[in-house]
């Protein structure tokens, strides 16, 4: 029997609506695909993201089996895409004083991007990051490496999510025993795979139309410039149809069957009474039907056209807006986008502009398909091959051994957390230590204002100072260390050097003030301040 060819990629799509895992083999300039799996998840992924991770787990781990069956082979390594509701963009300019005129050089360029990269958020890290333009000197320049100038601003968009999105999926993926190649941002990977490049270049809003988001990036110049996540899918109008008492399995059909633009549109309590006739047997009244589908379809097309308009791009898009994802699949679901924005051009991406073919293998995989857009793009990203052993996964054995280790690395997780959640909270008992001296300094500064003749406030100021800074000591130095070099805690270690810094600044102005009182009040500063005042009169 020949051994199991390995060269193949493995891509996984973690979705509100379903998780789905694909492998495929580029040859000839096509991508083959070998094999295709999914699994619903309602119960572990909301909005795009991971919320329970054993059921993720249990979901992913079901999917690869699957394939492996399919391959016959073990798949060591994946990629997969990030998405979600806290994915979006930032913009950030990043300035930089020459002092003379110099000339600038690419070490410049670099330390201006990676700072753009540090910018701290909370609870939220840089996914990725786009140049948007240079400005020396108050000229725009493209490539400002060899430019004269005294300053140079760098105006960066930085593609952030919360540091949880990406925690988690790691956390799932080291419980399959799977590796991750490179965890891809989803909408960029779609965008390079559905867009022209004449449509990057003019000018484009591309907007995935997904089961609990909408996600929508836009391109100008061949630069991404704008994205964000709204928390609003298609599946909110199934919920909303539960309002009159249609189920979740019913409302799907309902949908599929009543939602379509131009019909909704027309609506004008003229038409002749229509009744749909549930499953147990409930006549409902078609136009409630479709007044639900269309007020729920019109928030999210708003919602889009905001953001649009929020972005500054909304008057350069000339290649207009190109609509993906499952949503675009409803019935002239394009012309509700022209007809309620200022964007003339839209069209419905339904398939990736690579050719891609499938095996006989790959039962339940459709290639024109806008729902399989994304996790296509995930896999002609793979440039290295994801095949391992040959396929044992039904060895009882080695699935309990594997069971055991991820029940190990679960609670070594959870231990982790646990003793990172508690560094927390004493760093955060330290900080709100150095603001109380902060407040007391600044109280005790006042005081000195008001009474600094007074002997015994001038002894408390100086006491203070001498105590003051101890809450800059060995606990606050241990409590930071301890968070150092952990992206969600670069908000509160900021906090914290801000206000130890503030507080020594402070402690500085009180010596100061204690001094200058010490002087004002000792026998020849009264007797200085006596002549004075005899001059004066």
């Amino acid at each position: 029997m020949a051994a199991p060819d390995k060269d193949f990629y493995v891509a996984i799509e973690l979705g509100s609506s379903k998780i789905s895992a694909i492998a495929g083999r580029k040859k000839d300039g096509t991508m083959q695909v070998l094999a295709y799996a999914e699994e619903k998840t309602k119960a572990c992924i909301l909005r795009g993201v991971v919320y329970n991770i054993d059921k993720t787990y249990q979901c992913i781990n079901t999917v690869l089996s699957k394939l492996e069956s399919t391959l016959k082979t073990k798949i060591s390594r994946v990629y997969v895409g990030l998405a979600g509701q806290s994915v979006r963009s930032y913009r950030c300019v990043i300035r930089r004083n020459m002092l003379t005129q110099s000339m600038i050089t690419s070490d410049v360029i670099e330390e201006i991007c990676n700072e753009s990269k540090e910018i701290p958020f909370t609870d939220c890290e840089v996914l990725d990051n786009f140049v948007q333009e240079f400005v020396i000197d108050q000229n725009v320049v493209a490539d400002p490496v060899g430019v004269m100038g005294t300053n140079i601003d760098g105006e960066y968009l930085d593609i952030i999510g919360k540091v949880s999105l990406r925690e988690k999926v790691r956390t799932v993926f080291a419980n399959t025993g799977v590796k991750i190649v490179e965890e891809l941002i989803s909408p960029l990977e779609l965008a390079n795979n559905v867009l022209t490049d004449a449509e990057k270049r003019s000018g484009c809003a591309l907007v995935d139309l997904g089961a609990d988001t909408t996600t929508l990036l836009i391109y100008k110049n061949n630069i991404v410039r704008y994205l964000v996540t709204l928390p609003l899918g298609m599946n909110n109008v199934n919920k909303d149809l539960a309002t009159i008492q249609i189920d979740d399995a019913e409302a799907e059909e309902v949908k599929l069957k009543y939602a379509d633009w131009e019909a909704l549109k027309k609506m004008d309590g003229t038409e002749e009474p229509q009744t749909y006739t549930s499953s147990d047997g409930r006549k409902l009244d078609v136009t409630q039907i479709q007044t639900i589908i269309y007020a729920r379809v019109r928030e999210i097309v708003d919602n889009v056209n905001h953001h649009i308009e929020k972005s500054n791009y909304n008057d350069k898009l000339l290649a207009g807006v190109i609509l993906t994802g499952g949503g675009s699949n409803m019935k002239s679901i394009d012309k509700a986008f022209l007809e309620n924005s200022k964007i003339e051009k839209c069209r419905i991406a339904r398939t990736i502009t690579q050719p891609v073919v499938k095996t006989s293998n790959a039962t339940g995989f459709v290639t024109d398909n806008a729902m399989s857009a994304t996790l296509v793009s995930l896999l002609m990203a793979g440039t290295q091959p994801c095949g391992g052993e040959d396929f044992d996964r039904g060895d009882i054995f080695a699935t309990a051994k594997q069971e055991e280790e991820r029940q190990a690395q679960l609670a070594a997780q959870a231990a982790k957390q646990e003793a990172e959640m508690a560094d927390a909270v004493a760093f955060d008992e330290v900080k709100a230590s150095i603001r109380e001296e902060y407040q007391k300094v600044q109280k005790m500064m006042e005081q000195l204002k008001n009474y600094g003749s007074d002997k015994q406030v001038r002894k408390a100021a100086q006491d203070l100072t001498n105590t003051a800074l101890d809450v800059l000591g060995e606990n606050y130095k241990k409590t930071s260390e301890a968070l150092e070099g952990k992206d969600k805690f670069k908000q509160s270690l900021k906090e914290g050097s801000d206000l130890a810094a503030m507080l020594r600044k402070s402690v500085e102005q009180l010596v100061g003030a204690v001094n200058q009182a010490n002087k004002e009040n000792s026998l020849w500063g009264r007797v200085k301040r006596t002549l004075e005042e005899v001059v004066n009169d």
